[in-house]
């Protein structure tokens, strides 16, 4: 709340502010002139004890107990009554919810990791790491906890800080329906995360040309610090998979001459069964696709091992990838646009368009619906001149 301030009033002091959506105004010191030292002192007093009711919650509407004289005549037994109502309605409210947030957020992962795979806790131990480092320990903490989430945090996509939230939100919300909460706090709090310039959306349809494509991914190879990344890179920009497929592919998924795609990583990190828009869709292995894989696979390994897990195990963070890797090797390449990774996915598909490639067949390579191949795609290949007869 703002703070209440003691204001000149055609030479007279008033106190004026709003409250739950009404205005107040009085004189806190009747008779006495803005220029009266000891009077403005009083009045910033009055000033201060209202907002402080007006924040925990006992405000007086009719403003009596805020103006001069107006507990005169009371015996030392009522105030003493007042001040321990007061002091138990301050205990009451800071009792809701004054749970430890790491320790409900133990709790909470223990429960998920009954039905998730060991991979998929990956960010619910980052998150928790989190947690321990934040300052504020209680869940009634909430807005403190996030703007020390957003402060802390580095880059400048804040998808992380969505993912950290709706992961604290979700834990929260079990909280609730456990009987450990009476309420979620973080429930309306993703406002508090401030928005990032708009740098493209999935949605928006500007691929690289051949030679983009080809240069990205050259430049990947020979990075020092994201070689790791170009083999799903060239992967992503062959397959024109979603990133979500790729990153959840397993070695059981490939057999033989073709690669499923039948699960996906979510928001939240967990393998959710099925693609976008389908249950599960194949496609066959050309030499290309065979020399990346044959590239990356280990000698021993786990059918339930993942084709492009992270450097340390688990899933890539797809986020990280976007804002570290993927903007460090595209700034890189200055003769090249910028545009957000997923550009890739759309590169593959407009490269089929322009190979010729029927559009009933694009889309079950890449699960999207033949109208949306030729809706939205063939509007990119309008410069390949029409045949010769």
């Amino acid at each position: 709340m703002r703070e209440i301030k003691v204001r000149n009033n055609n030479g007279w002091i008033i106190i004026r502010f709003t409250y739950a959506g009404k205005q107040y105004s009085f004189n806190p010191a009747p008779g006495s002139k803005y220029t009266d030292k000891l009077a403005i002192a009083k009045s910033e007093e009055i000033a201060n004890r209202i907002r402080q009711d007006c924040i925990a919650g006992y405000f007086d509407p009719t403003l009596t107990k805020y103006k001069p004289n107006a507990l005169q005549g009371r015996t030392k037994e009522a105030a003493i009554q007042d001040a321990e109502e007061a002091k138990a309605i301050i205990a009451a409210r800071l009792s809701v919810n004054a749970v430890d947030l790491l320790q409900l957020f133990e709790d909470y992962t223990l429960f998920k990791s009954k039905t998730l795979a060991s991979n998929s806790m990956i960010d619910y131990d980052r998150i928790k790491n989190k947690i321990k480092r934040c300052p504020h320990k209680l869940v009634r903490d909430a807005v403190d906890v996030m703007q020390w989430l957003v402060n802390d945090h580095k880059g400048t996509s804040t998808s992380s800080l969505e993912k950290q939230w709706k992961l604290i939100n979700a834990c929260c919300k079990w909280g609730v329906s456990t009987g450990k909460l009476q309420s979620n706090p973080f429930q309306d709090k993703k406002n508090l995360i401030p928005s990032t310039k708009n740098t493209g959306t999935k949605d928006d349809i500007n691929p690289f040309s051949d030679s983009e494509r080809k240069q990205i991914i050259q430049a990947f190879y020979g990075s020092d610090s994201y070689k790791y990344y170009a083999p799903l890179v060239e992967f992503l920009f062959t397959t024109g998979c979603r990133p979500e497929e790729a990153i959840a592919l397993q070695w059981k998924h490939i057999k033989g001459a073709k690669i499923t795609f039948c699960q996906k990583l979510t928001a939240s990190g967990e393998i959710e069964a099925g693609t976008k828009t389908q249950s599960k869709r194949s496609i066959t292995i050309n030499d290309h696709l065979k020399s990346i894989i044959d590239g990356i696979k280990p000698e021993k390994c786990s059918n339930d091992d993942f084709v492009f897990p992270a450097k340390k195990g688990g899933f890539i963070d797809w986020h990280n990838f976007a804002s570290r890797a993927w903007k460090t090797i595209l700034e890189s390449l200055s003769d090249i646009e910028y545009r957000n990774p997923y550009q890739m996915r759309h590169t593959a598909i407009t490269m089929m368009v322009r190979a010729g490639v029927d559009s009933m067949m694009i889309a079950r390579w890449v699960g999207n619906s033949p109208n949306m191949i030729a809706k939205r795609y063939l509007g990119n290949v309008g410069d390949i001149a029409m045949p010769s007869n």
